[in-house]
């Protein structure tokens, strides 16, 4: 049993119940189950107000990068705070900013040569959206008036994102009166990636996958602004890894069809997957390209479109000719979180991040490879530092009933262990901070398969 609260906290907590609002939570739930406490972080931990020490297995939502805490990245803040806090980013420039556009550029693809800054993963893809869809309209492309996006996808919250999103789920479907026009194409999942693989019929799988993306691009094509996709992993789709052919056929079909590919990056990005950036695997470079989460490694917020020359130059004109890009946040390149960024690319440069990245893989195909005795489990599979499987009724082999809330009790118990995971669905998955030890890992995959046989 966890160690109980301290008193103060018991006052806490019923602020919190008569007044917060928290996301992705049916609040009656916190009425018996309150939510938890963190009082600190320190490396790949997270600190419990009762005292208690857990991994944060899941990087606080896939932000955390180089660990809680770091003292490169706070310094970076100090610093940038007593300096430049913020100052409005239209009409003004400032050394943060341009440091990072410096940083960063070089480690993207080539042909993505401007930054839009702005607030969070869904303002990146707000962005993109518009930006594509603006672009096609001054180039002369009067009919493109829809997008195309991956069954199962995922790209934020805001109404744009939403729209491009899964409309099958509890978050699209309500919303489909007030979304963006948007057809959608279901890609397989790629069981190379899983640990003990079956491959009958996979080739012939895979070449109907790759004629129906044509046929799909034929039917639809002309009517896009652009076709968005979280590269190589679905991440709030249950972490569905996709093949690496599929994602150069999307851009030969989009270059075929005067498309633009949007590429999400927001979750994929910044190590997660043992490259810098996910779409590296396939050697495809998009005409936008969207980063937010580990941009700042976790510590404020911040995110950047960046998009090609081409599509830089369908906005250029004289103010009287309407082609601006009319955008913006009242936080747009705030400085101290610019500052913050620039120190997390500096540790890319300076410390073994990508190979940690890489060792964290090795350690979680192992503990995936040990998890998967249990008949509670099927699908292990790996990239990179992510590890995934699926959760079953050992009984059925099929998934849980989603009235017994298996995951979120999966999630309470772990708590109780020094573990955080939070299994979206019936996939339970791992994806720790990229300075975690692969020692921790180990012990994580441990504690998962004990509360599993119990």
């Amino acid at each position: 049993m966890p160690t109980p609260l301290p008193p103060d906290w018991t006052d806490r907590l019923a602020l919190d119940r008569a007044h917060v609002w928290h996301p992705f939570t049916q609040m009656q739930v916190h009425e018996a189950d309150p939510p938890v406490p963190v009082v600190g972080g320190e490396g790949c931990d997270l600190l419990l107000g009762n005292g208690e020490r857990v991994l944060d297995g899941i990087s606080s939502w896939w932000t955390c990068l180089h660990g809680h805490g770091h003292p490169r990245l706070v310094s970076a803040l100090e610093r940038q705070a007593a300096r430049l806090d913020h100052v409005m980013f239209a009409g003004f420039t400032h050394e943060p900013a341009l440091e990072l556009v410096t940083r960063l550029r070089p480690k993207l693809p080539q042909n993505l040569t401007r930054a839009f800054f702005s607030d969070d993963g869904s303002t990146a893809v707000e962005v993109a959206l518009k930006m594509a869809f603006q672009a096609q309209l001054q180039r002369g492309e009067q009919g493109r008036d829809r997008f195309g996006a991956l069954r199962g996808g995922y790209h934020g919250d805001t109404l744009g994102a939403v729209g491009v999103g899964e409309l099958e789920n509890f978050m699209t479907g309500l919303f489909r009166p007030l979304l963006l026009a948007c057809e959608r194409f279901e890609v397989p999942e790629d069981p190379r990636r899983e640990l003990a693989p079956d491959l009958s019929g996979w080739a012939a799988k895979l070449a109907t996958a790759r004629a129906d993306l044509g046929a799909f691009f034929d039917q639809h094509g002309s009517r896009f602004a652009a076709f968005i996709a979280e590269p190589l992993l679905q991440c709030a789709g249950g972490m569905r890894m996709w093949p690496p052919e599929l994602l150069q056929d999307l851009r030969r079909h989009c270059d075929r069809h005067g498309v633009y590919l949007i590429l999400d990056e927001v979750a994929t990005g910044f190590g997660r997957t043992g490259r810098f950036l996910a779409c590296e695997h396939a050697g495809v470079a998009p005409d936008l390209l969207c980063l937010s989460k580990g941009l700042t490694g976790g510590t404020l917020p911040l995110s950047l479109t960046w998009a090609t020359e081409e599509i830089y130059s369908h906005f250029w004109g004289e103010p009287a000719s309407g082609r601006a890009f009319l955008h913006g946040h009242s936080y747009t390149a705030n400085p101290t979180a610019c500052a913050v960024a620039c120190a997390s690319l500096a540790l890319f440069d300076e410390e073994p991040v990508l190979a940690n990245a890489v060792a964290i893989g090795e350690a979680m195909t192992e503990a995936f490879t040990a998890l998967a005795i249990s008949p509670s489990v099927r699908q292990t599979r790996v990239l990179g530092s992510i590890g995934a499987c699926r959760l079953v009724d050992p009984a059925t082999g099929e998934a849980h009933a989603a009235n017994l809330r298996f995951g979120w009790r999966l999630h309470r118990r772990a708590l109780d262990h020094g573990l955080l995971v939070r299994p979206i669905g019936d996939c339970l998955y791992l994806m720790p901070p990229l300075n975690t030890p692969p020692a921790r890992i180990q012990e994580a995959g441990e504690t998962l398969l004990r509360l599993l046989s119990n």
